[in-house]
C-alpha cells in the first residue's frame, strides 16, 4: 500500500466522520470541499502512474 491509497482512505474517513458529526458547523462544508478535491486529486495521480495493462 503506497502513499496515495493511504491518504484517501484516511480521507474517506475523515470526510465520513465530519459528514456524522459536524453537519451544523461553520468549518463543515468548506473542510468537506477540500477533502473530496483531495480524494479526487490522489485518485487520479494513482491512475496516471500506473497504467492498466
Amino acid at each position: 500500500m503506497n502513499r496515495s491509497y493511504v491518504l484517501v482512505l484516511l480521507a474517506v474517513f475523515a470526510l465520513f466522520f465530519l459528514q456524522l458529526y459536524a453537519k451544523g458547523e461553520a468549518y463543515s462544508t468548506p473542510v468537506s470541499v477540500v477533502l473530496v478535491i483531495l480524494i479526487i486529486g490522489a485518485t487520479l495521480l494513482q491512475l496516471r502512474r500506473k497504467p492498466n495493462r
